[in-house]
């Protein structure tokens, strides 16, 4: 009875989204390929900073080291679903607006094959493209020319991960991930003072999709019976995405101030062009020091080499990246009978991240603030979980944009012990 409440919470909340899911909207995701998300892997992680290469935990689906997947229960079976939403305000020295996003952000299993090899399925996002944006330029004889900038799209990824045990403290995994996705990106320039001068719109799709594989690794330096450390690390080599890109341009006339867009040219077509994209290699160390169920601290660093990022052989001049997270979690000594706020977790963690973006000499990076909640359900080890991130990415120097941003989660943790068999009914 309590697996088929579940399963309608799911559908519902799946329902749900298919018609409140909406773009994200940051100018910056114009470049590469655009907001990544490896910062928050899941909703519990989220309020931590984001740190997840030194975490393992049981009641867990970690995708950011897939060596944690060994420390699952052997007759433990795991399904994370997570919701996610954001809340951005852009503004330039000169004007601001905001936007507002829910989506379906994670479904994640982790499930046990043997003692020694754990498994876990998942999808979730890889990055995201969603950005509008209008340049008006003066012009000697005009009020203004205007140049309108979109895009939209992003990639995915499916993946499989395998964790190993090798010895009672060292454990290996590798995910293998398929990325698949497209992205549009449109630049439209226009003359609204004139009904006489053409304007011109070009159109790039770009479709991708291939295998690429993370391994992860951790080790455990057991203190005492309650207390352990927790060394992690990850890699990721280059990797090269099989694509396709189609590129369009033409004249219009028309598509503003209401007046219908109508096609009076086409200036260049050139469909399903072969090449490649280049993920480039990453790197990234982590740990954690705990106190079994009641508190945890950690922190993160994580490097990738964003100037070998190439598309269809041109570089993209981006800069290499690297991350920092720090957080930690409590919860207060409890028993099975404590009150809600005994046995819940309180989660806290920063984070700042040195992007691959630069324009006009000014780094593009951005910082979070984050704090998380777990409420657990009596007599289960199913939770429901909260995590919300304070941050600020870009600067208005030079004439940029600086977005402030809340990002919020809501994530459902589900264990079962659908391989046990009970001796009393």
């Amino acid at each position: 009875m309590r697996k088929n409440k579940y399963l309608v919470l799911f559908l519902i909340i799946s329902a749900s989204l298919s018609v409140q899911t909406q773009e994200i909207n940051s100018p910056y995701s114009r470049y590469g390929l655009g907001l990544l998300h490896g910062e928050n892997v899941n909703t519990s992680l989220m309020g931590m900073g984001g740190i997840a290469i030194g975490v393992s935990d049981p009641t867990m689906v970690n995708p950011g080291n897939a060596a944690s997947y060994a420390v699952y229960d052997s007759t433990t079976f795991i399904f994370d679903i997570g919701l996610s939403g954001n809340i951005t305000n852009l503004k330039t020295t000169l004007q601001s607006e905001s936007s507002t996003y829910v989506s379906l952000d994670y479904i994640m299993f982790g499930f046990p094959i043997t003692k020694w090899w754990k498994s876990s399925l998942g999808m979730l996002p890889y990055s995201q493209i969603g950005y509008d944006v209008k340049i008006y330029i003066p012009v000697d004889k005009f009020s203004n020319v205007v140049n309108e900038i979109e895009g939209d799209g992003g990639l995915n990824q499916f993946f499989w991960g395998n964790a190993f045990k090798i010895t009672e403290n060292l454990r290996f995994g590798v995910d293998a991930a398929f990325i698949f996705g497209q992205g549009s990106r449109s630049s439209k320039v226009y003359f609204p003072d004139s009904l006489y001068i053409f304007g011109t719109k070009t159109i790039n799709y770009t479709r991708g999709s291939d295998f690429i594989f993370d391994y992860g690794i951790q080790y455990d330096f057991n203190l005492n019976n309650n207390r352990k450390l927790t060394l992690g690390a990850i890699y990721s080599n280059n990797w090269k995405l099989n694509a396709k890109r189609e590129y369009l341009a033409n004249t219009f006339t028309g598509g503003y101030n209401d007046v219908v867009e109508t096609l009076q040219d086409t200036i260049v077509y050139e469909p399903d062009e072969k090449g490649t994209i280049s993920i480039p290699q990453r790197f990234g160390v982590g740990f954690t020091f705990q106190e079994k169920e009641r508190w945890l601290i950690g922190a993160d660093f994580e490097w990738q080499n964003w100037e070998k990022y190439t598309v269809f052989g041109t570089s993209d001049s981006l800069d290499n990246s690297w991350r920092i997270a720090i957080g930690g979690q409590y919860s207060p000594k409890h028993t099975s009978i404590s009150s809600l706020a005994k046995r819940m977790y309180y989660r806290l963690g920063i984070r700042y991240t040195n992007s691959y973006l630069s324009i006009f000499g000014k780094p593009i990076n951005e910082y979070g603030i984050s704090f998380g909640l777990t409420f657990p359900l009596k007599k289960s080890k199913t939770a429901i979980d909260l995590g919300f991130e304070y941050g600020r990415r870009g600067t208005t120097d030079n004439d940029l944009i600086q977005e402030n941003f809340l990002n919020f989660s809501l994530g459902f943790s589900i264990h079962e012990h659908w391989f046990h068999k009970r001796k009393y009914q």
